[in-house]
């Protein structure tokens, strides 16, 4: 394995994305790299943390049949998806413990955990926001009043509903989850390790000195992070299975980010295989919402909830273009406090073609 890199640099000055006006500059974080199986182990147990098109054929092939059996031995209602959701959260406990590297370390640290101390990592995102925190201690502390008032305000806040299960019922499930997911997972684990070996060899560690908030743009395909007071770290943590999406997690002053690998990383056998780059770009045109998406971002820069009211869509649903735009270059996500907004890469759509220049200029 290719040990946890930490970068840091002294000077306040930034290039890179531009951030709104009027932010205060406090400083630059330290940015680790962190490569670590146990984290992808997580992702993969999640059914919708990834997609299936960003994956090698064989890989594609190995994740549906092993979430077949997981769903087999394990059922799949309600209760057990939301375990599945949540068991990415674990990785959470991670971020000061490099002692805990592959999937059986993860699961042997679950296993150590009494059920109070794992639905604190499992719902401890919940208590770094400001609005959710009253209702999420009282919910991990056994209120079942306050767990129903946290069910409505993230089913508002999301547009969907989110926290189907109670914190007994999710820490239960989580055990369930990566007992099962274990024997599966480690028939592939040093492959995967391989690859995620690969992306971080390809990527020089003085960009991540000299320009942080660059570094974590680039590797992320496109997140800007305004700065922050409350963060003085960045854990980046190369993922497999979470391709083509980012998934951003908060724990005390660092932000965690689960990146996906570069399509360079990638080992297949067969040469047919395109680019995953050109899947992604062409996959993310051809939808018309995202289209009008696009058209919407080359006026100028839109928070998600403006988008979602002009084009009278739900704010699930544009949360997945965009995502899908993001994860084909073509936009950028500003992460300002507990905002984001979206900027067009011009740079990217010229890469795209020009019919797809013509109708953005209209």
């Amino acid at each position: 394995m290719v040990p946890t890199t930490n970068l840091q640099r002294p000077s306040p000055t930034r290039r890179g994305g531009l951030v709104r006006p009027g932010l205060a500059s406090p400083g630059l974080p330290t940015v680790q790299l962190d490569l670590r199986t146990g984290y992808d182990f997580l992702m993969s147990a999640c059914n919708d943390c990834g997609e299936l098109e960003d994956l090698l054929p064989e890989d594609r092939a190995w994740l549906q049949e092993a979430r077949g059996d997981l769903a087999r031995q394990l059922g799949s209602g309600p209760a057990m998806s939301a375990c599945g959701s949540f068991v990415t959260e674990i990785g959470r406990m991670m971020v000061d413990r490099p002692e805990i590297r592959t999937a059986g370390q993860v699961v042997a640290a679950v296993d150590d955990l009494s059920d109070p101390e794992l639905i604190e990592w499992l719902l401890g995102e919940l208590l770094e926001d400001q609005e959710l925190a009253p209702m999420a201690r009282r919910t991990i502390d056994g209120d079942p009043e306050a767990y129903i008032t946290l069910q409505a305000q993230l089913e508002r806040l999301k547009g969907m509903p989110v926290l189907t299960a109670t914190p007994p019922e999710l820490a239960a499930g989580a055990r369930r989850v990566v007992h099962a997911w274990l024997p599966l997972y480690e028939d592939i684990e040093s492959r995967v390790g391989r690859l995620l070996e690969r992306d971080l060899a390809a990527r020089p560690g003085e960009d991540a000195v000299g320009d942080p908030f660059g570094f974590v743009e680039k590797a992320t395909n496109g997140i800007r992070l305004a700065p922050d007071p409350r963060v003085r770290r960045i854990v980046l943590a190369p993922s497999y299975f979470g391709r083509p999406y980012n998934s951003l997690a908060k724990v005390g002053e660092t932000q965690l980010i689960y990146y996906p690998i570069a399509d360079s990383a990638l080992e297949s056998a067969d040469r047919l295989t395109p680019p995953a780059a050109a899947i992604r770009l062409y996959r993310a045109l051809g939808d018309e919402s995202r289209l009008r998406i696009l058209r919407l971002l080359a006026e100028r820069d839109r928070y998600m909830t403006e988008l979602a009211n002009e084009l009278q869509l739900s704010k699930p649903t544009i949360s997945h273009h965009l995502a899908q735009l993001r994860s084909a270059g073509l936009v950028t996500v500003t992460q300002q406090g507990s905002l984001s907004y979206y900027t067009l890469r011009r740079d990217r759509v010229q890469e795209a073609g020009l019919e797809l220049g013509s109708y953005l200029a209209r």
